[in-house]
Order: structure tokens, then C-alpha cells, then sequence
């Protein structure tokens, strides 16, 4: 399951994120090759589709509803189903998708019921986006306490340092 919601976070985050670490991403098409190789553009885009419709869960906070009709939608419509795998000179593994599925509908269904399975186990506060300006990576937090704000120390460094000169610009004025 995690590895599905890593592989979610990093699919979200280079395809649905159009400001990271304040600054403009690339357009999606120019991020996608990087993460998934040389893809059909048909199945490209359903990879950007798909991070687009996973993005609202780590923003929701306590408000799910929406977000979950959206993901329930994207499990039906990729046919989201448990199964036993067996790949050559590997063991069994357990997947949410159909032997045989093509790699979009394989990748939506695993990483949707992996985030399903975190919501349905009452951690959806573990799904977050950065809460630094200019920042819309998301990221699942994996401290013991769930406190984590910011996608990484760049962007905590950088909101740190915003209110410490804020906070010193008015101090000057009084």
C-alpha cells in the first residue's frame, strides 16, 4: 500500500502541481517522460487526468465528500479490483487491478485503492499539501505525531524565514 500512495504523491506532484517550492512548474507534458518513459500521448494525458482527480484528497482535510466521489468514480471507471499477481522469478503479489490491464487503468486503480485504504482507516490526515505560499506539492506524512505542514525543508526554511522578516520589519517600526 504505501508504495502506491508514494507512487501517487509523485505522480500528483509532477503532473497536478502547477506551483512547487514557489516557483511555476513546466507544463505537464514536459514532466511526464521523466517519471513514466516514452508514453502514448493518449495514455499520457489519462496519467495527468488522473493525478488531477487524486489531488483534491490531499487538500481536503476533513471535508472528504467531494473528494471521494471523485476517487470512487476513478476506481469504477479503471476497474479497480483485488488480485493475486505472479510476475516471472517473483512472488505472489496482491494488486488492485485485472492481469492483463494497461498500465494507466493498473497505476489509477492501485494508487486509488491505496489511498482509499488510508481514508478508510481514518488517516486521511495524513494525505497533506504544502502549506508554504507558493507551494502546491502534496506529500503523505509519515511523522508519529501527523504534525508535518511542508513538503520539505526548502519550502519550511523559506516560510520560516518570511515571518522572521516580517516579524523584525515590525519590530523596527515601533
Amino acid at each position: 500500500m504505501g508504495r502506491w500512495v508514494e507512487t501517487a504523491v509523485h505522480l500528483v506532484n509532477a503532473l497536478a502541481v502547477p506551483l512547487a517550492l514557489g516557483r511555476t512548474t513546466p507544463p505537464p507534458s514536459e514532466r511526464l517522460a521523466a517519471i513514466t518513459g516514452p508514453l502514448p500521448p493518449a495514455d499520457a494525458d489519462a496519467l495527468a487526468d488522473i493525478a488531477r482527480t487524486l489531488r483534491p484528497l490531499f487538500a481536503a482535510g476533513d471535508d472528504l465528500d467531494e473528494a471521494t466521489e471523485a476517487l470512487n468514480a476513478l476506481l469504477v471507471r479503471h476497474a479497480a479490483v483485488p488480485s493475486v499477481h505472479r510476475h516471472p522469478d517473483r512472488p505472489h503479489t496482491l494488486a488492485f487491478h485485472r492481469q492483463g490491464a494497461r498500465l494507466v487503468d493498473a497505476w489509477a486503480a492501485d494508487m486509488g485503492t491505496a489511498l482509499a485504504m488510508v481514508i478508510g482507516v481514518g488517516q486521511a490526515a495524513r494525505l497533506g499539501a504544502c502549506q508554504a505560499s507558493g507551494c502546491g506539492l502534496v506529500f503523505f506524512d509519515t511523522t508519529r505525531n501527523a504534525s508535518r505542514r511542508f513538503c520539505g525543508l526548502p519550502c519550511q526554511n523559506r516560510t520560516k524565514a518570511t515571518a522572521y522578516r516580517a516579524r523584525r520589519a515590525a519590530s523596527t517600526k515601533q
